[in-house]
């Protein structure tokens, strides 16, 4: 918190660190960077070849690169009970979002490991596991920019950019997961990034708890 406050240090998390990350679901979220259909009624298919239809225990997963797209996480709302649910004692409110926002932006432009200067931002788009994804599954901008509904109560907003390409439209991996199947999550680092905007004292405030 001193660091962002004196500095602007902002920490840019990977979509992996936030998959794999073990906190009973309040941080971690293991569909973080997917995008998920599993309809109530199992997942129907087509077979091309007779044009039959099939009903398979399955879901659909649209998957971004999730080690290449990075996301710095705030709230909408300055909440105590959110502060608790993170096992926060402090929390710092933005005043002035638009500044913010274009000290990113500068910061980025700074930043030559960076090809791609496009700062993706906005509030997170909760869905129901059971709605189509329609074109969704295919843009990976919008993949990063949404959760499943269970997290809607965190009202989250979030920054994000990405290198190698990995806003590319189709710039996924998809499967079919059978019912009950998960993965393990990896024992790797996952990268992360730090962008230095300059002093925010003047466009902030911080709250303790507790």
């Amino acid at each position: 918190m001193d660091a962002f406050v004196r500095e602007g240090a902002i920490l840019f998390r990977a979509l992996s660190y936030f998959r794999d990350y073990e906190d009973g679901q309040v941080r971690g979220d293991e569909f973080e960077g997917t995008k998920l259909y599993r309809p109530a009624k199992g997942l129907e298919i087509t077979l091309v070849a007779t044009r039959e239809t099939r009903v398979l225990s399955h879901s659909f997963e649209s998957t971004a690169n999730e080690d290449d797209i990075f996301i710095f996480c705030l709230s909408t709302v300055l909440s105590a009970e959110l502060a608790a649910q993170f096992q926060a004692n402090a929390c710092v409110e933005i005043t002035n979002p638009t500044k913010l926002i274009a000290g990113v932006r500068a910061a980025l432009l700074r930043r030559p490991s960076v090809k791609s200067k496009m700062l993706v931002h906005g509030e997170v788009k909760y869905y129901m596991p059971d709605e189509p994804p329609i074109v969704d599954w295919a843009l990976p901008e919008r993949i990063a920019m949404s959760k499943l509904d269970c997290y809607r109560s965190q009202q989250e907003y979030r920054l994000a950019f990405g290198i190698h390409g990995a806003f590319r439209v189709e710039n996924t991996r998809l499967s079919l997961i059978s019912s009950g199947e998960r993965r393990e999550p990896r024992t790797t680092v996952h990268p992360g990034r730090t962008l230095k905007i300059g002093s925010v004292a003047k466009v902030c405030r911080v709250h303790r708890f507790g």
